[in-house]
């Protein structure tokens, strides 16, 4: 079972202080409460570029066990109504409690297009749902976004 999680080094020593401190809240909620990969995984290792977010897993020696992608384009109308959402949430819409239901509306979404491109990966809906969070600030840099940056933590 996965017990760390480590952001991709060039992705993790390019980012600002406040980005890496939203990852590791992610990432504690992951490995505290979530059930990731085989009883033989350790770490997953997680990388982004134009064409997919790659997730590999690795053994308690550090040897590769299995390597997942979700690809770009399939992330994208998640990503893209997700952060619509959220710039709505706060550009002076007052009712949130509507916004709130379409954020976790875009998590299962999301959660579902997790789950046929990593299959192995979680064993339930809801570690997927947590999944895209990570993946979300993973791919977009919510430091960057006044009004999307504390979006995990508005719901899920």
């Amino acid at each position: 079972m996965i017990r760390r999680i480590r952001i991709d080094d060039a992705l993790w020593s390019s980012a600002p202080k406040l980005r890496r401190d939203d990852w590791r809240v992610s990432i504690v909620d992951l490995t505290d409460d979530a059930r990731l990969g085989d009883d033989d995984d350790h770490l997953l290792h997680v990388a982004f570029d134009a064409a997919a977010l790659a997730c590999t897993t690795f053994d308690e020696a550090g040897a590769p066990r299995k390597t997942f992608e979700a690809r770009a384009a399939d992330l994208k109308p998640h990503v893209d109504e997700y952060l619509a959402i959220v710039r709505k949430m706060h550009g002076g819409v007052v009712d949130f409690e509507a916004f709130d239901m379409a954020k976790k509306v875009v998590h299962d979404k999301a959660a579902k297009t997790l789950a046929r491109a990593m299959p192995e990966l979680a064993p339930d809906h809801e570690t997927y749902r947590r999944l895209f969070s990570l993946f979300f600030s993973v791919i977009v840099d919510v430091t960057k976004l006044p009004e999307a940056r504390a979006h995990r933590r508005h719901g899920k």
